[in-house]
């Protein structure tokens, strides 16, 4: 009797187009990673992470926390394996974006059974303008969307436990993690599983984030909590003066989601007419799917249009992923509608083709920074060199600063120098004039503000500001003088 081999599982080409995107992603990424400088608060999380990985402050009690432990020390772990430089300080970033891509993909697999329409939304993820320039960056909106899509992703799959412990991490990413649950818990009430494992975990979550707060208030730090909520200055329903700027402030970010017209306007059918259509398809498990898409993009809209959040770029990021799904899971429909009707041997795979199409030339774009999305946007174009000037100084010098202390925070961690807060000229004139005999003392003027009150301040008690360093941006304006105060 003849005997069968068991089956083999073997890559199709739909494994080696996600392992091209994915290696697409990885190259569009890389570049902006590299050239563009820290924005200030990613410079504030490095520096967390070398406080934390050179043992100075473990639990960060002498600095002012306010977000959850998980990038902090994500940030020291890779600081310490690839030293204190700013890719190092963007790992998480980088590899958050790249494990977006197949698990956009494997959300969408599950969700509508369809390859292609999972390789199309994978897609959208590797190629986003958006999406490459904000993978590039140390933000903590890129973790905490990954960790969020997949604790959907182990919904979908009936892993009800790894879906509760993914959600609190991304909670413990971002606070706003919590905008995942109500999509994981959807997605878990349509596969029919209980919400006991799910909850067990997120609490296991919760407690060590909990506990770790503690500890860092019994050691005399704020809660970073309250911090949180100090910093943030409360919310309040917007006024109905402030509806049509706020809609209009929010659709200009939304824009960089592809970048391309074609595609932003058929972003803009596929929800309603995803809502339309599901009433008339015999697919229910699909339908339903499709309605809670809809649901959780309108709703994450909704709220930050009608509830006064800062109208930031990065706060749209957690929108993406689901409107990817949504983007080609219409197109798909609209391809498999093309082949009923008219052009019956119209392949299948048409829809991610069309896609990775009308968005190579906006990743490209992105690639290169050229959307005011994402990082620093050229501001601090040159502060690196002028870090590298200042951390050579003489043992003892003096650095004031008033705009770019957590740059200094994190770029002269190790320098020799010390670091003084002015707040007002008048203050700045008078520490100089009490201590100016003493040693070398240096301050620096970002483009964007004027040296002349202070310039003039120091002139009344006989110091002047003599430059010594200026710092330019890649297109040749200056960014940054270094000035050293010197006595008249």
């Amino acid at each position: 009797m003849k005997q069968h081999r068991p089956h083999r599982r073997t890559w199709g080409w739909t494994h080696w187009a996600l392992c091209a995107l994915i290696l697409a992603a990885w190259g569009l990424r890389l570049p902006p990673a590299l050239v563009n400088r820290l924005h200030a608060d990613e410079a504030l999380y490095g520096y967390w992470g070398l406080l934390i990985g050179r043992g100075q402050d473990v639990w960060l009690t002498t600095v002012p926390v306010y977000k959850p432990p998980v990038m902090p020390y994500l940030t020291a772990l890779t600081q310490i394996c690839f030293g204190a430089h700013e890719l190092a300080v963007r790992w998480v970033g980088l590899s958050a974006g790249l494990l977006l891509v197949p698990l956009v993909a494997a959300l969408t697999r599950g969700m509508y059974r369809d390859r292609w329409s999972a390789i199309g939304a994978g897609a959208i993820v590797a190629l986003s303008p958006f999406a490459i320039l904000f993978s590039a960056t140390a933000f903590t909106d890129p973790p905490m969307v990954a960790l969020g899509v997949a604790a959907c992703v182990a919904a979908i799959r009936r892993r009800a436990g790894w879906a509760g412990l993914w959600l609190g991490l991304s909670c413990a990413t971002k606070q706003t993690g919590v905008v995942w649950a109500p999509l994981v818990m959807l997605l878990l009430w349509s596969r029919k599983e209980r919400f006991g494992a799910t909850i067990g975990a997120l609490s296991v979550v919760g407690a060590c984030v909990a506990g770790w707060d503690f500890l860092r208030v019994q050691a005399g730090a704020e809660s970073f909590w309250q911090t949180g909520v100090t910093g943030y200055g409360g919310l309040r329903l917007i006024w109905p003066h402030e509806l049509w700027d706020r809609g209009r402030a929010w659709q200009r970010w939304a824009r960089y989601f592809y970048a391309a017209p074609a595609l932003n306007i058929g972003t803009m059918l596929a929800l309603p007419m995803l809502v339309g259509l599901a009433r008339w398809k015999r697919d229910v498990l699909g339908s339903w799917y499709d309605l809670t898409v809809a649901f959780f993009c309108v709703v994450y809209w909704l709220f930050h249009w009608l509830v006064a959040f800062p109208v930031w770029d990065r706060y749209l990021l957690p929108l993406l992923p689901v409107v990817a799904v949504a983007t080609s899971r219409w197109l798909s429909i609209l391809v498999a509608a093309l082949r009923v009707a008219i052009l019956r041997r119209l392949p299948s795979w048409v829809c991610p083709l069309l896609l990775m199409l009308a968005l190579i030339g906006p990743a490209w774009n992105g690639a290169h920074s050229r959307y005011p999305v994402g990082g620093d946007h050229w501001a601090y174009d040159g502060i690196d060199r002028v870090a590298d000037f200042l951390s050579h100084l003489p043992t003892g010098s003096v650095v004031y600063q008033h705009w770019l202390g957590w740059h200094y925070s994190y770029y002269l961690f190790d320098a020799p120098v010390y670091i003084a807060y002015w707040p007002t000229p008048s203050w700045l004139a008078h520490d100089v004039q009490t201590f100016g005999a003493v040693g070398e003392r240096y301050i620096t003027f970002p483009s964007w503000e004027s040296s002349a009150r202070v310039a003039q301040a120091l002139r009344t008690v006989g110091y002047r500001l003599s430059p010594v360093q200026i710092a330019y941006r890649r297109d040749g304006s200056p960014s940054f003088v270094v000035y050293r105060i010197r006595a008249l």
